[in-house]
């Protein structure tokens, strides 16, 4: 069974008010290589952040613009997230209300 966002969508769309908390990948250019290892421009606005707990692992959540307007991707990665390994444990496509 995959991993799941601990994370209501609720609490997932508070991190979009708030000042992203990138833990780990808090130096611009270990997040850049990490959003390119994931298959988005290393210049893609990072909405929300915070460090968490995915399955008794540490891991980074990173809120990146979703497809539609009206929606954003969730995406939980390993901490040593980059271009070559992105360690993506899970994500998720939250609508914004």
């Amino acid at each position: 069974m995959a991993p799941v966002i601990p994370l209501s969508e609720a609490e997932i769309l508070a991190l979009l008010a708030r000042d992203p908390d990138y833990g780990q990948l808090d130096d611009p250019h270990r997040l850049a290589a990490c959003l390119r290892g994931l298959d988005y421009p290393a210049s893609t606005r990072v909405l929300g952040a915070r460090p968490i707990q995915l399955d008794g692992k540490p891991a980074e959540l990173l809120v990146v613009p979703g497809d539609r307007a009206d929606t954003v991707i969730a995406l939980a990665v390993a901490t040593n997230c980059s271009a070559v390994d992105t360690g993506l444990l899970a994500d998720t496509t939250v609508t914004r209300r």
